[in-house]
């Protein structure tokens, strides 16, 4: 599906302006990838997958022993916080 849209300055930069029809699943913010075709002058635009924050067994172990700790002493915590 071909549309026309124009190109708008934004800052020091060029924006192009998609459509939501065109968009899909896809939303602001989502990471692309554009490539110029300089023979052609045309621009191909991707969507590429979101990362997905898995964490280690090590982050998993450190992040639980820090929620532990944090609970323990949350009052303690707040008290130097505020002292």
């Amino acid at each position: 599906m071909a549309t026309i849209q124009k190109l708008i300055k934004v800052g020091s930069s060029v924006a192009v302006v998609i459509p939501k029809s065109l968009l899909g699943k896809c939303s602001a913010g989502a990471p692309i990838s554009i490539e110029k075709d300089a023979r052609t002058n045309t621009f191909l635009v991707r969507v590429l997958p979101e990362k997905k924050n898995t964490l280690s067994a090590r982050e998993k172990h450190v992040l639980s022993l820090t929620d532990s700790f944090v609970k323990r002493y949350r009052t303690d915590l707040k008290r130097l916080k505020d002292a």
